[in-house]
């Protein structure tokens, strides 16, 4: 999902940034559903309203005070949008994703901050002291892995139970989960993909801009209003791609690394997009074989 000053991932996600083009609900439109979406900046309010009366009290946890905070006012955000249930889940979602990074980058040695959550942007992590693009991979990937297990194993958990409202509403945290980490893969920084796809060549970044460039053109071409993180995302891409040639051209491109490595990297990240394509195509057609959802068209 993203920036990192050095840091990892911002779901698009997970947060609204990327659409979900379906289910877009696990229950059947009503005056409630209405009400909820109109919630949203009632949400924002609130949130607003607990940073002043309680912002001051999780500071007193020291490092960890931030990410109390952001992810508390975060969980009224994703609660107006998507009530409590389905919001708790797709935050916590969110959450699993960057403590994917955090368990990685440990495992590298490296320093690396506690999540801070983005308000309904997403989540990031910061890590620093790189040792080659190898390494910043390594981390990179370690959300999107982390963050589809989740996703899988609430559709396996919603695979063992009747069928309820229980059961759909993992499959759509299944759904929800799966698409954020694949968002994250597009091959183009700041998303984790490009961090790890331009480990085996800065072309991927181009890739990434493409496909970035598709997607709000198929908002255009749907006519449904443009969801202003991908511009965001877009112009941040562009900004970085562009600095990483210039600088190749100016003879600051890091060594390239060895021909092995770089295969390593390049199938694990080809085996992330297809478990997590997998797994979001899973659980959207078990939702759609109970009448929940929409057909992609």
């Amino acid at each position: 999902m993203v920036p990192n000053g050095s840091g990892y991932s911002w779901h698009p996600e997970g947060t609204t940034a990327a659409p979900p083009l379906a289910p877009t609900s696990i229950h059947r439109p009503s005056a409630g559903t209405q009400q909820r979406r109109g919630g949203v900046a009632g949400a924002i309010l609130a949130a607003l309203a607990a940073l002043f009366k309680y912002g001051f009290v999780l500071l007193k946890f020291g490092k960890l005070g931030g990410t109390f905070i952001s992810f508390a006012l975060s969980l009224l955000i994703y609660i107006g949008l998507f009530g409590w249930q389905f919001g708790l889940g797709a935050l916590l979602l969110i959450a699993i994703h960057e403590t994917g990074h955090v368990l990685f980058a440990r495992a590298q040695h490296l320093p690396v901050s506690a999540p801070f959550f983005l308000f309904g942007f997403g989540a990031v992590v910061t890590t620093r002291g790189f040792r080659d693009a190898r390494q910043e991979a390594i981390v990179a990937i370690g959300g999107p892995v982390v963050g589809t297990a989740a996703a899988l194993l609430c559709y396996m958990f919603a695979q063992s139970l009747p069928d309820g409202q229980l059961r759909y509403l993992f499959l759509a945290l299944a759904y929800w989960g799966c698409l954020i980490n694949l968002f994250n893969l597009i091959p183009m920084s700041p998303l984790d993909g490009g961090r790890v796809a331009s480990a085996v060549s800065k072309w991927a970044n181009v890739a990434g801009i493409v496909v970035i460039l598709l997607m709000i053109a198929g908002y255009s071409a749907t006519g449904a209003p443009l969801n202003p993180f991908l511009v965001i995302i877009l112009l941040f891409g562009i900004f970085s791609t562009v600095g990483r040639f210039r600088s190749a051209r100016a003879g600051g491109e890091p060594p390239r690394l060895a021909a092995r490595t770089r295969l390593v990297i390049a199938l694990a990240y080809v085996a992330m997009l297809v478990i997590s394509a997998a797994g979001m195509s899973a659980a959207h057609s078990t939702l759609l074989s109970h009448g929940i959802g929409q057909q992609i068209t």
